[in-house]
């Protein structure tokens, strides 16, 4: 088993390290998500024997994300990504220039009515559920959802960044 989980920690340290950058804003904890991923994995395959590499690289990669999400939630608070600092390595997946990425939540989010805004920052400052966001709101979950995805729909025409596939 360990060749294999070496394989899949080789296979999943880029994609781990972006995430601690982009989501977490620090490079420096993907050393520690992936140690603790890593130890879940171990222990998740001592009592599920993988069949092949492919499961010890599922499993891996799943508990790397799930500890990323754990971080985000315990942290609670908003990153907005500086890219005229990031490394050459992740300058190839950005399609965002320094300059479009410098415009601050505030600038963002002048245009928005109030109760999106409000949304917006609930759902993905402070990582709130919808049905949290809708009650807050006072609105139902499936219209404030919608409202927030118009308006996003909206900052990314206006940066010039393509939408999520329908």
């Amino acid at each position: 088993m360990m060749p294999a989980l070496r394989a899949a920690v080789e296979k999943h340290w880029l994609e781990t390290q972006r995430a601690a950058t982009f989501v977490l804003g620090d490079e420096t904890l993907a050393a520690e998500i992936m140690e603790r991923a890593i130890e879940q994995a171990v222990a998740y395959l001592a009592d599920h024997p993988p069949k092949d590499q492919e499961d010890v690289s599922a499993v891996l990669s799943r508990f790397c994300r799930q500890e990323v999400r754990r971080r985000r939630k315990e942290r609670k608070q908003f990153v907005l990504i500086d890219f005229s600092v990031a490394s050459e390595a992740s300058a190839s997946y950005s399609v965002v220039s320094a300059v479009d990425a410098a415009i601050d939540a505030e600038t963002i989010l002048a245009d928005a009515p109030p109760a999106v805004r409000e949304a917006l920052m609930m759902r993905y400052g402070s990582s709130e559920s919808w049905g949290e966001v809708a009650t807050r709101t006072g609105t139902s979950r499936a219209a404030i959802r919608m409202n927030c995805k118009r308006f996003l729909d909206r900052i990314r025409q206006k940066l010039g960044i393509p939408g999520a596939p329908q």
